[in-house]
């Protein structure tokens, strides 16, 4: 089973990275970030190569958190099959999609959390709601 994997670095718009792979030095070129009035996109690189995804998940920017793992499709035979966006780690649904509080808050409101605006009126409040639900945005700072 294949995965295409987004990788995204926030705070950036475009970059290059290093990564070794055996012997190799292979560059990837992180792109279309952007920074407008609705917002900071990240620079982002997708793949479909596993050779690619174990060296940007074993490299240490990626283990210190200056890479991080965006949207996750799952492929078969080079068809898409379903949106691995929403992962289960344990009992916390992970939502990587959400980069900002007033996605978050959409997200609360839906089904299945049902949550009340007035619950969810500050950053703080909206993380206290979601840990309780048991709902992680990890894209979210």
């Amino acid at each position: 089973m294949k995965k295409r994997i987004t990788y995204e670095i926030h705070g950036q718009i475009e970059r290059n990275c290093y990564f070794r792979i055996g012997k190799a030095l292979v560059r990837v070129e992180f792109t279309g970030g952007s920074i407008n009035s609705t917002g900071v996109y990240p620079a982002h690189y997708i793949t479909e190569n596993a050779l690619f995804q174990r060296a940007i998940e074993n490299s240490e920017a990626y283990r210190s958190g200056e890479i991080k793992q965006g949207k996750v499709e799952i492929l078969d035979d080079g068809k898409d099959v379903a949106q691995g966006v929403n992962e289960e780690a344990g009992d916390v649904t992970v939502i990587p999609e959400v980069t900002n509080l007033q996605q978050a808050r959409n997200i609360l409101i839906s089904e299945p959390y049902n949550c009340q605006l007035s619950q969810l009126q500050n950053k703080n409040a909206v993380k206290l709601v979601a840990a309780e639900k048991g709902v992680s945005f990890p894209n979210w700072i």
